[in-house]
């Protein structure tokens, strides 16, 4: 290249090429982890390019939410409720971890992007078909953000560290679990070890664990659902309160 020429850029890309190399980056580093110049890096393109097929950094993260819940091929055919409430969640559970940031990104601004729109409308219509009425929105949001919230605090990678003091000085669910392992109590063993799994340093166990209490929090969201749908209704077999 010829001193004071301008770089030829990649301009021959489309929204659907920008957006893939945006997901492989999602999937490499998180959703936050990557910037829009190193977007336009991978891509060899100039950020006026990217700009006119997808928009700005906002937009082209809205895109790779949509690619993302596109890769999962939802099936929306189930009538009953509760169960199309814990298919759509538990595949959520399975594909999001792949993809660091999208469930913290979701929590933020909600499912404001086209393809997702459709999975709310279905579920939605199941709620208020299930007798949950005015409480449909509700009681859909409450199952969607629960397992979000959980999805998103599994992106966060346990510390095992802290240099400045020298020292080992752990936090979070490695640092409970030490804390719980030098005090021998029955009455912690379960705990131990829910805390313990939460911070073993293999992650593909450390992912499993996780999986399992997302989806052991899902199941029990649905049991307090379905209580509030019988109160709803009126139907029988009302669990007692207590």
């Amino acid at each position: 290249m010829s001193r004071g020429s301008r770089r030829e850029y990649h301009t021959g890309l489309s929204r659907q090429a920008i957006t893939e190399a945006a997901v492989a980056l999602t999937a490499e580093r998180g959703l936050d982890g990557w910037s829009m110049r190193e977007l336009t890096a991978r891509l060899d393109t100039s950020l006026s390019v990217i700009y006119h097929h997808v928009g700005d950094r906002g937009r082209v993260h809205a895109a790779v939410i949509d690619e993302i819940f596109a890769e999962m091929s939802l099936s929306l055919d189930e009538s009953d409720w509760r169960r199309w409430l814990y298919d759509i969640l538990s595949a959520m559970i399975d594909h999001l971890v792949r993809y660091p940031g999208v469930a913290a990104w979701l929590l933020r601004n909600g499912p404001q992007t086209e393809r997702l729109l459709p999975t709310m409308e279905a579920g939605m219509r199941r709620m208020v078909d299930a007798g949950f009425g005015d409480e449909a929105a509700h009681a859909y949001s409450v199952a969607f953000n629960t397992c979000l919230g959980l999805i998103a605090l599994g992106d966060q990678k346990p510390a095992i560290g802290d240099e400045r003091h020298g020292a080992a000085a752990e936090s979070g669910m490695a640092g409970l679990a030490r804390m719980l392992e030098s005090r021998p109590s029955d009455g912690l063993d379960q705990m131990r070890d829910l805390a313990s799994a939460a911070a073993i340093d293999d992650d593909a166990a450390r992912e499993t664990a996780h999986r399992e209490y997302c989806r052991y929090a899902l199941e029990r969201v649905l049991d307090g659902l379905e209580v509030r749908l019988r109160e709803l209704t009126g139907a029988a077999g009302q669990l007692p309160a207590r």
